[in-house]
């Protein structure tokens, strides 16, 4: 016997009183609803949210794929991100990828069996051909730039970043600039090293293939790199690093080994996180929590069938400490 039945053969009703009541239906008289609430406690009956949200063809639940949850880049997105969700009474559901496509289809099934009601992608290595398919099975919003015309975005031109990045190191005589990024096949990474590489060939910098880092995400990777690129016969004079935590790690490193920052080695991070402030690092700021808040905020507009721009581009900032 289910439960719905059990409720109504107590409460002495029909089952379709009882879906009534469980569903908050006006018209119901009072003592059937008071001997269906009765029946209720006395059975300890507690509804599956679940199942009745499915059946609406709605949960309330956002997801959300980052790589690292606790990258302070991912996790500053996903507070952003958590932030504007509880304006609107939405769940967060978050997926640790580790930038593994294969996991990314997993939790992408989620949306195309409607477990979630909409997806942020923080950011991910799918193919675009992928995300234009998963489109069509739910809403979806990319906090990085994406060549998909059928998802809409909400970024910052990492390319103006390495623009000013470089230009800036340029203004101060270098010429010998290496680049070190995290994931090479994230829309963050393919940006940043497709402008790097421009702006290379552009203004005839010096180059060397080591000079070049990727898939560098911890203080402790930064500490791997400084040590390789102290080891090279002939080394860079500045480093553009995509993550302030790898470009901490580098000084750190270096300067333990007795390298002046920035006489020997200027480095410019990305982010603007508090340990660039410890380190003195100079840095681009980047609104990660606006970017996180305007994704939650489109994604809500589009779940509930309202149009949105395409794409929303948020301004960046040189912050010009001590490292360069």
């Amino acid at each position: 016997m289910s439960k719905l039945t059990e409720i109504a053969k107590r409460a002495n009703v029909s089952r379709t009183t009882v879906s009534r009541v469980l569903n908050n239906h006006p018209y119901v008289k009072p003592e059937k609803r008071d001997a269906v609430l009765k029946a209720i406690k006395e059975l300890n009956y507690v509804p599956n949210l679940n199942a009745r949200n499915l059946s609406k063809g709605k949960t309330n639940v956002i997801g959300v794929i980052v790589p690292k949850i606790n990258h302070p880049f991912f996790s500053n997105l996903i507070e952003g991100i958590g932030n504007e969700c509880n304006k609107y009474n939405y769940s967060l559901l978050v997926h640790q990828s580790n930038n593994d496509p294969e996991k990314e289809l997993q939790f992408f099934d989620l949306l195309k069996y409607k477990m979630i009601d909409g997806l942020i992608l923080g950011s991910c290595v799918s193919d675009t051909s992928v995300i234009d398919e998963l489109s069509s099975y739910g809403k979806i919003v990319s906090c990085e730039y994406s060549e998909s015309s059928k998802v809409p975005k909400v970024f910052v031109n990492h390319e103006y970043g390495i623009q000013m990045t470089v230009d800036y190191l340029k203004a101060q005589g270098h010429q010998k600039i290496g680049l070190c990024i995290g994931n090479p096949r994230s829309g963050v990474g393919i940006s940043r090293k497709k402008a790097f590489f421009k702006l290379q060939r552009e203004y005839s910098l010096k180059w060397i293939d080591y000079w070049y880092f990727e898939k560098q995400y911890t203080i402790e990777d930064g500490f791997e790199v400084a040590k390789k690129i102290l080891e090279q016969p002939s080394r860079p004079t500045a480093m553009v690093v995509g993550s302030d935590q790898v470009a901490a790690g580098i000084i750190f490193e270096t300067k333990k080994q007795g390298i002046m920052i920035p006489e020997e080695l200027a480095i410019v991070g990305f982010d603007n996180q508090p340990i660039s402030k410890g380190v003195e690092l100079t840095t681009i700021n980047q609104p990660i929590k606006e970017i996180g808040e305007n994704a939650a905020s489109l994604l809500y507009s589009i779940i509930h069938n309202q149009d949105v721009p395409s794409f929303t581009t948020l301004e960046l900032q040189l912050i010009k400490r001590n490292s360069a």
